[in-house]
C-alpha cells in the first residue's frame, strides 16, 4: 500500500531490527569524569570511539519488525539500563520518487544516525548527546521509483536514557513510502531491579539457607559490575560485614565482600568507566564512603588510590558542605 509523504510531514512506519545491545567499557577504568563536563566518563569515551567509526551496512541485521513513530513523528527507543550498554538497531523504509534528485529532509535524534540511498551513504549524523535532540538537515539522493533507504540508529544507554529517530520531509515535490504490512509491530522490555534489603531481614530473623547465598551472590555482581542503583547493594554488604562478619557464610564469599568494597567507585573523583548517577543518590554515596573507610581505615581503595581513613575524612567534609 502506497502513503504520500508531503512537505512538513515525518516518516511514520519503518521496519526495524532486534536491538543488538553490547556491554560498553566493561574493563576500562581511565580516568574520572571531567567536573566541567556534563557528560559521564563513560560517554566521552564512548564519543571518542564510535561517532566517528565505520559503519558496514552490508552487516545490517534483518528488519523483520514494524516501528511506528507518536503523533509527532518520533519513532521511540528509550529505556533504562543499569550498566553501560551500546545499543544498535537497523530500520529501513521504501520511498518512492517522481525522477531521479536529491530530496530533503530534517534528521533529529536522540543517538547517532547513518543513512544510505542505493547502498551510498547519504548521511552520518552522530552527536550522541544524552537525552537531548539534535538536528541536521542532509539530502538524498533517490533514483525515479522505489529506493530503499536503510538506517543505523545506536546510542549508549546509562541509567535512563532517550533514543529515538525523527525524519522529516521538507522538499514541495510530493513523496511516496510503501506501508510496511504483515509485520510485527514491535515491543521494547525495560530490565528490572532488585531489593537488598531482603536479604538483611533474612539475616537479622536468622533465615541462613539457599536464599540468602543466592541474595548475596546478586548484590556481589551487582557492586562489582558497578551498576546503577548498586551503592544501596553495597550499604547492604557494609552492613552485613559490620554485624555479621565472617558468621555463616563461608569465607571466600566474606573476601569476595571485602574486594568489592575496596574496589568500588565512590564518587566523580575516582577512577571508573560506568553510569552510576553520583548526583541524585549523593547521600548514599557519602555514607558508604564514609563508612567503608571507619570498617577499612588502612585498606588500599582502589579506584581513589586512597586508604580508609582518608575516604572516611573525604566523605565526612562532604557531608558538612551539603549541610551548611
Amino acid at each position: 500500500m502506497l502513503r504520500p509523504l508531503t512537505q512538513g510531514e515525518a516518516l511514520g512506519r519503518f521496519q526495524v531490527s532486534a536491538a543488538k545491545a553490547e556491554r560498553f567499557a566493561e574493563f576500562y577504568t581511565g580516568e574520572g569524569a571531567d567536573p566541567a563536563s556534563h557528560d559521564s566518563f563513560c560517554r566521552q569515551v564512548f564519543r571518542r570511539s564510535h561517532a566517528e567509526r565505520a559503519v558496514d551496512p552490508a552487516q545490517a541485521l534483518p528488519c523483520e519488525e514494524v516501528a511506528v513513530a507518536d503523533e509527532n513523528g518520533w519513532l521511540d527507543f528509550s529505556g533504562n539500563r543499569s550498566l553501560p550498554f551500546h545499543v544498535q538497531r537497523w530500520l529501513s523504509v521504501d520511498l518512492i520518487a517522481p525522477h531521479d534528485g536529491e530530496y530533503a529532509f530534517r534528521l533529529g535524534t536522540c543517538g547517532g544516525v547513518r543513512v544510505w540511498s542505493s547502498a551510498r551513504l547519504m548521511a552520518c549524523f552522530t552527536p550522541f548527546t544524552r537525552n537531548v535532540m539534535q538536528f541536521q538537515d542532509v539530502r538524498l539522493s533517490l533514483c525515479q521509483g522505489k529506493n530503499r533507504v536503510l538506517i543505523h540508529l545506536d546510542e549508549l544507554f546509562e541509567r535512563d536514557t532517550l533514543c529515538g529517530l525523527k525524519m522529516v520531509y521538507l522538499d514541495e515535490t510530493p513523496l511516496g513510502t510503501v506501508a510496511c504490512e504483515g509485520l510485527q509491530q514491535q515491543r521494547i522490555p525495560v530490565p528490572s531491579a532488585s531489593d537488598p534489603e531482603h536479604l538483611l531481614m533474612l539475616m537479622a530473623q536468622k533465615e541462613y539457607g539457599p536464599e540468602a547465598d543466592a541474595l548475596l551472590a546478586h548484590l556481589l555482581k551487582r557492586v562489582s559490575a558497578r551498576e546503577e542503583g548498586s551503592v544501596y547493594c553495597l550499604l547492604a554488604l557494609l552492613q552485613l560485614w559490620q554485624d555479621y562478619r565472617n558468621t555463616y557464610f563461608p569465607p571466600p564469599l566474606w573476601r569476595r565482600v571485602k574486594s568489592s568494597i575496596l574496589g568500588y567507585r565512590y564518587g566523580h573523583d575516582e577512577r571508573g568507566c560506568d553510569v552510576m548517577d553520583f548526583s541524585n543518590h549523593a547521600s548514599a554515596f557519602r555514607c558508604a564512603q564514609s563508612l567503608a573507610g571507619q570498617l577499612f581505615p588502612d585498606e588500599l581503595f582502589i579506584a581513589s588510590s586512597r586508604v580508609g581513613h582518608q575516604q572516611k575524612a573525604l566523605a565526612e567534609g562532604r557531608m558538612k558542605g551539603a549541610k551548611s
